[in-house]
């Protein structure tokens, strides 16, 4: 009880000082006149500062902007532990990094900059992308329109609307300034050693070139969306029989990882940890992924790689994976999903 107090107190107090900046910054600047001429738009600051599936799936912006005016310098403003993922963009010029331990840095940046159009991506409200927006200073500061930030942004794009996946919610703002060519793809770039390191453990861990390669990730970020690992160990020992299946770990899970498989009579090989987009890579380099509805099912999306998702939480229709041969199995607050189901499934897809 005392908690669920405190929640509400904390509630309220960050309305509250919400509703004051709103009340300081007043009204958004007149709307400009649609459809946008880019050639007065110099400078564009896209805001996303949320998780890796987030910003793997904001990628296409960086590309339907730069291909149809390539005059445009480029900023994006992301996380500090995604910023890796837009290294080597040729289609961006500038990644600033929001450090939640050190806000003020890029706070002070945004300043600085001048930008004459920001992006807001977040299509549910965000008042830490909402404050970054307003901290550019531009003049045409483009977002969903949420009754909480309706005065931060002058070009407003309606919330309500079909479902649709979240590329194509963050296209929607390109559209309403006018955009038609779009660029719809997810793509991540990939550097020299990057390339190098995925090509080392393909050799180190191959065992045999006539095997199919099943990548397999068993963790999730909260543990009630994530399918049981007994679950996962009886479809990875009946995938052994006719092909090779490698563990991906996350950041804190390769000593559970090790300790769960040095259980089984058969075993995956537990690979060491990768960044994002070595991940990536080597998800090009092998024949499915099988994992829970997590970021990582989206770099599969940006290689172009099938994946058979377990959906125990979150809308399909805007989280689902893009490639045409991926698969879907829903689990949502039962027990219904059985490994021969899931099993079966990958047997399909390999085939």
């Amino acid at each position: 009880m005392a908690n669920q107090v405190l929640r509400t107190i904390e509630k309220k107090t960050k309305q509250l000082i919400w509703n004051l900046i709103g009340i300081c910054a007043g009204k958004a600047s007149s709307p400009p006149k649609l459809p946008l001429d880019f050639n007065e738009i110099k400078s564009v600051l896209v805001i996303r500062p949320d998780r890796l599936g987030d910003v793997v799936l904001s990628t296409p912006v960086y590309e339907t902007l730069k291909k149809a005016f390539p005059h445009l310098h480029i900023s994006a403003l992301v996380d500090n532990a995604q910023k890796g993922l837009l290294a080597d963009n040729p289609n961006i010029d500038r990644v600033l990094v929001y450090d939640p331990k050190q806000p003020l840095n890029v706070f002070r940046q945004l300043r600085d900059e001048h930008f004459d159009l920001t992006l807001n991506l977040n299509k549910k409200f965000s008042a830490t992308a909402t404050f970054f927006s307003l901290s550019s200073d531009a003049k045409i500061r483009v977002g969903y329109n949420h009754k909480e930030n309706a005065w931060a942004h002058n070009v407003r794009v309606p919330v309500e609307g079909p479902a649709r996946h979240e590329t194509e919610n963050n296209l929607e703002l390109l559209r309403a300034l006018g955009i038609q060519k779009i660029q719809s793809q997810p793509r991540l770039y990939f550097s020299p050693d990057e390339t190098q390191r995925v090509a080392d453990i393909m050799q180190q861990f191959r065992a045999s070139q006539n095997q199919p390669i099943v990548l397999v990730k068993s963790g999730t970020r909260v543990a009630k969306w994530g399918w049981p690992w007994q679950k996962f160990e009886t479809v990875i020992e009946q995938l052994l029989e006719s092909a090779q299946v490698w563990m991906v770990n996350g950041p804190g899970e390769e000593a559970e990882l090790q300790t769960a498989i040095s259980n089984m009579q058969k075993k995956p090989q537990l690979l060491p940890l990768l960044s994002a987009k070595e991940l990536a890579l080597l998800m090009q380099e092998c024949d499915v992924l099988l994992c829970n509805h997590t970021g990582i099912m989206h770099l599969a999306s940006a290689v172009n790689k099938p994946v058979c998702v377990i959906f125990k939480h979150g809308e399909i229709k805007r989280w689902g994976p893009l490639n045409s041969s991926s698969v879907v199995l829903e689990e949502r607050d039962d027990n219904s999903l059985s490994p021969d189901t899931v099993f079966n499934t990958l047997l399909n897809m390999l085939s």
